[in-house]
């Protein structure tokens, strides 16, 4: 039989709703979608060279407050997530008003959508809607993120591409499951002397099961007539259950490319460095920018293209990278002693209101440009020179 992604995978049918039932999927995903959605949204409007944030324009309004009329911009950004980690696409429709800017984004989900490329290049969408009529939506209606693709066209479904791994790891815990539910234990075997009819068999072993499994597994059992219990020899660590559903955890965030610890698996580390601070800075650079380089481009290519080119749409990082409190102000010191940061953009960084005079950005001594007798000189002494 075959399910929504094809043949079983490890006797188990996974999808999009099955593969969540598996903690370490939902870990993953969850994290990923969590993350990209509470990343602040910066617009920015290029002005003689400087980038200036820019809280007026439409996309602004679009993106970091309202893009649909039922969803906050974290839901909004939190669904658009689950979707490119369960099935590789997000697709939304775009609404416009009369000037012809954006003012809804409206998901759709990936599963309703059928996509082909047409002789010009350009991509068509068929959208069929959950009152069951279809509609052919030309490119320039579609905001689509995408996974990573091997033709251009549609992203690669990690559930689909790893079902053997997420069907493995299913199996793993139904497995658990039925034998915790049967008392903890695989079973045993019921001997008694003589024999006994079809029918007396099958008697003794309902009212066995019925009285010592399930929820009344560890009741005190009685036996007569000579009948003795031995249980099987083999258990769950006999056959390395609980190995096997550790090395499922370990498999399953590396398709996703999560860190053990941030789904509570602390039992390895990663190469990322020997400390929280250090392996968290490997996931904002090795497993979120990727993300955050796809929504970026998306936004450009679906949103931007035919406006203002001076605009640029940015998720902020900062807030992720930020080291402990000390080494944060280490840094923020020497930048503003070299002239990297003014003091107004070191407190918001940190979430604090400008001040008066904060804009200025020193210059260090030995780095002063003076004019001798026509010639420039770096910041040295007369003896230096």
């Amino acid at each position: 039989m075959t399910g929504v992604y094809g043949l079983k995978a490890a006797g188990m049918y996974v999808s999009p709703s099955t593969a969540l039932q598996c903690s370490a999927v939902f870990a993953c995903i969850g994290l990923l979608s969590e993350s990209i959605a509470q990343l602040p949204l910066k617009v920015y409007r290029v002005v003689d060279g400087e980038r200036r944030e820019d809280k007026t324009h439409w996309i602004y309004e679009l993106l970091a407050r309202r893009p649909c009329s039922w969803l906050t911009s974290f839901n909004w950004r939190e669904l658009a997530m689950m979707c490119l980690c369960l099935r590789g696409d997000f697709y939304a429709y775009k609404v416009r008003d009369n000037s012809g800017c954006v003012r809804e984004l409206l998901p759709l989900l990936p599963g309703a959508i059928a996509v082909r490329q047409l002789d010009n290049w350009e991509l068509q969408y068929m959208v069929t809607f959950s009152n069951g009529t279809s509609k052919t939506v030309p490119q320039s209606e579609i905001f689509h993120v995408m996974y990573r693709s091997v033709d251009g066209v549609r992203g690669l479904s990690p559930i689909a591409s790893e079902r053997q791994t997420i069907g493995l790891a299913l199996a793993a815990q139904e497995h658990g499951a039925t034998t915790f539910s049967n008392g903890a234990k695989p079973g045993g075997v019921l001997s008694l002397p003589g024999t006994l009819t079809q029918e007396a068999l099958d008697r003794l072993k309902n009212d066995w099961q019925s009285a010592y499994s399930g929820e009344n597994a560890g009741n005190t059992a009685i036996l007569e007539q000579g009948i003795e219990f031995k249980p099987l020899s083999m258990t769950n660590a006999d056959a390395q259950y609980l190995e096997t559903r550790r090395f499922q955890v370990e498999e399953i965030a590396r398709i996703f490319g999560i860190p053990l610890f941030m789904i509570q698996s602390t039992e390895k580390t990663t190469s990322w460095g020997s400390g929280i601070e250090q392996m968290s800075m490997g996931y904002v650079r090795y497993t979120l920018l990727p993300w955050i380089r796809r929504w970026e481009g998306a936004i450009w290519r679906d949103l931007l293209s035919e406006d203002d080119p001076n605009i640029q749409v940015k998720f902020n990082v900062e807030g992720l990278q930020r080291g402990a409190l000390q080494s944060r102000f280490d840094a923020y010191q020497k930048g503003i002693n070299m002239g990297i940061y003014s003091p107004n953009e070191v407190r918001e960084l940190e979430n604090m209101n400008p001040r008066e005079g904060g804009d200025i950005y020193l210059t260090p001594m030995n780095m002063n440009i003076q004019e001798r007798n026509g010639e420039v000189f770096g910041g040295q002494r007369d003896s230096d020179i």
